[in-house]
């Protein structure tokens, strides 16, 4: 990825949040539909995970993965701060399924 790709995405994670967190009823309506548009494609992204995929994934360094992990855990809280639970509940099972699955990805194949 680009850095100014990075850097958007980055600023779209900012703006959602902050939205979560500080916007009114309407805002923050709109950063849930968003947040589910995000959760259902990453559980359609389970389906096309692949070794390459998984190396990106988890072929960081440890300063990426912990910063990655500090975006998904501010979703969570976020979430149920503006009062969506559920919502944070299924966000943090796609984010960990996913870590999960691309771990299984890379693991040495044991053949019988």
């Amino acid at each position: 990825m680009k850095a100014s790709s990075k850097v958007f995405a980055r600023m779209l994670d900012t703006a959602l949040l902050a939205g979560l967190v500080l916007g009114n009823a309407d805002v923050r309506v709109f950063a849930f539909w968003m947040v589910s548009i995000m959760v259902v494609l990453m559980f359609m992204g389970l389906l096309v995970v692949t070794p390459e995929l998984a190396e990106k994934i988890q072929g960081r360094s440890i300063i990426k993965k912990a910063f990655g992990v500090l975006v998904h855990a501010l979703y969570v809280v976020a979430l149920i701060y503006a009062g969506f639970p559920i919502l944070a509940a299924l966000y943090a099972t796609a984010a960990s399924v996913i870590r999960i699955s691309a771990e299984a990805k890379l693991a040495p194949q044991v053949k019988p």
